[in-house]
């Protein structure tokens, strides 16, 4: 069963004749009607109304029932039996995430708009390269004043470092742009020497050193502190709330995904409706790569900047990364 869902549309599949109805215990209800708390206490014993006044069909199990099977339940299992979640879902990271909401229809990013790459890289599978637009609407995360993110495109490829250039650089093109405002780069990845590929013997490379070599400018590496992966969920999660906008007076959330330019079953929305804890409450490896990009640029907390200030945001960022250096050789010569 879990690999006929898979092939769901509305789950980045192929098979159009397939469709997943999901449904929680509580539609089932005779007595208390879930979305609007209300109770029907002569529908106790028996069902004598029928629909509640914002005129959903009431059920025919009492609430006393459900909340008796509900105490039953192993807590790995409760979600998936209450809510109608597939079991595989239950431990989602984000399950903010609706697709009603947070999908926007593919729209030609507006040039004055500020935009934002970040990249994970690996040597032994494919790297993930997505692209994002912080525009002028202005949103709250956590107090603060910040801009609402579009992600309008990605690269999913094994390419060797120089061809993958060659495709961003043909995605940025083709979306209008030449150089993003910043690239936020995987720490790990990023700064990690003596990489595969039949170097030169004692030559050390990284990812970053290759990146600029063929021509990716404002690199900056992302948080990687200790505890900074859990801080990022909560960043991504405030981003995902929705948010009203005094620009557009309307409400939606602080990030959004291209319909199109996002899909596909190794794209940006597939990894972002996927990505789940383990039973210990980690993160698994499966569908993470996407959903670290987006948490790379989340910590940033990007506030947008008119493209005459675009210069003054990548000069913060090079100051950023020229102290970090600098700190880093003090370190070394005491």
């Amino acid at each position: 069963m879990l690999e006929i869902s898979k092939k769901e549309p509305e789950l980045e599949g192929l098979d159009d004749e397939i469709a997943v109805i999901r449904g929680s215990i509580w539609d089932n209800c005779r007595d208390w009607c879930h979305k609007c708390d209300i109770y029907f206490p002569e529908n106790e014993k028996e069902r004598v109304t029928r629909k509640c006044s914002c005129g959903r069909t009431l059920g025919f199990i009492p609430r006393k029932g459900i909340d008796e099977y509900l105490k039953t339940l192993p807590k790995e299992e409760r979600e998936a039996r209450e809510h109608g979640v597939w079991h595989h879902l239950s431990g989602l990271v984000y399950k903010e995430l609706h697709r009603e909401s947070h999908i926007y229809n593919d729209f030609a990013i507006p040039r004055e708009w500020m935009r934002v790459e970040a990249i994970d890289p690996h040597d032994a599978r494919e790297t993930c390269w997505i692209f994002g637009a912080v525009s002028p609407e202005e949103i709250e995360i956590f107090g603060k004043t910040k801009n609402r993110i579009y992600w309008f495109d990605y690269l999913f490829s094994s390419s060797p470092i120089e061809d993958l250039v060659k495709q961003a650089k043909a995605t940025r093109a083709m979306h209008g742009y030449s150089d993003p405002a910043v690239v936020i780069l995987d720490k790990k990845w990023g700064s990690k020497e003596n990489m595969k590929s039949g170097y030169n013997e004692g030559e050390s490379r990284t990812w970053q050193t290759e990146l600029e070599k063929h021509g990716v400018k404002r690199i900056r590496l992302s948080h990687s502190s200790p505890g900074d992966v859990d801080l990022g969920h909560k960043i991504v999660r405030e981003y995902l709330k929705p948010h009203y906008s005094k620009v557009t007076q309307s409400e939606k959330p602080g990030m959004l995904f291209a319909k199109s330019g996002c899909a596909g079953i190794n794209g940006p929305t597939h990894y972002m409706f996927n990505y789940q804890y383990n039973d210990k409450g980690k993160p698994k490896e499966e569908y993470k790569d996407f959903p670290d990009t987006i948490r790379y640029v989340a910590m940033e907390q990007l506030t947008y900047k008119a493209p005459e200030d675009q210069a003054e945001v990548a000069g913060y960022f090079k100051d950023r990364m020229d102290n970090t250096i600098r700190a880093r050789r003090i370190g070394a010569v005491l």
